[in-house]
């Protein structure tokens, strides 16, 4: 993700806490370095759980344009909810506003779904997928316009293969991993292994392939 549109990859992540926190590339977008955390704002305050009306624990985040407007706003999966902090400044010095929901047909969304913009469908218009707290993917289809997104009722991903059904937390990308045209899935999740000589907890990083 390029924060501040100087053609380096940056790193912004959440926390358990609901904070927000910006890492700058100072080095090069071949040899990356990062600088100190710093806490990205909404409205004035820093991001955190209680911060502002929706603003939640167990942040997930992702930054896309979700308006067609030219900037990159920034969507937040917490408990049941995602949330969007609008972009009102430029796309080297993102400004946003305070959250509002992201409104689907169920109301709520599965537990800790972990937002990512997207046109899955293909038809032109930016579309929802969600990782969840159990081992799915959702897809929420936009039946909206670019520039104001509709979300329809989601819709369980049916993936096939090892890792289809393992682990829990899953958080995702989505990506022309061989580069044959077509979108592909990576999933990151966690698994607990409570029985066993090694009891613990671990993760995966799972590839689905397009067809």
């Amino acid at each position: 993700m390029d924060w501040n549109n100087d053609g380096k990859k940056d790193l912004i992540a959440g926390d358990t806490r609901g904070n927000v926190t910006l890492f700058l590339n100072t080095g090069t977008q071949q040899k990356p370095e990062l600088a100190k955390g710093k806490r990205v704002e909404a409205d004035g305050k820093p991001i955190s759980a209680g911060s502002h009306k929706l603003a939640d624990t167990y942040s997930k985040l992702h930054m896309a344009d979700w308006d067609a407007d030219g900037l990159k706003d920034l969507l937040i999966g917490h408990s049941r909810t995602v949330v969007l902090y609008k972009n009102v400044g430029t796309q080297s010095a993102p400004r946003f506003q305070a959250p509002v929901l992201i409104k689907i047909p169920e109301g709520n969304f599965p537990d800790r779904s972990s937002p990512y913009v997207v046109d899955w469908d293909g038809d032109g218009k930016k579309d929802l997928v969600t990782g969840n707290e159990t081992p799915r993917v959702s897809f929420y289809r936009n039946v909206g316009t670019d520039k104001k997104p509709q979300l329809a009722r989601g819709k369980v991903l049916d993936l096939k293969g090892p890792g289809s059904d393992a682990g829990y937390r899953w958080r995702i990308d989505v990506t022309d991993w061989n580069n044959d045209g077509k979108q592909d899935l990576l999933v990151g999740n966690i698994y607990s292994r409570r029985k066993g000589p090694k009891p613990g907890a671990g993760g995966n990083i799972w590839l689905f392939l397009g067809k």
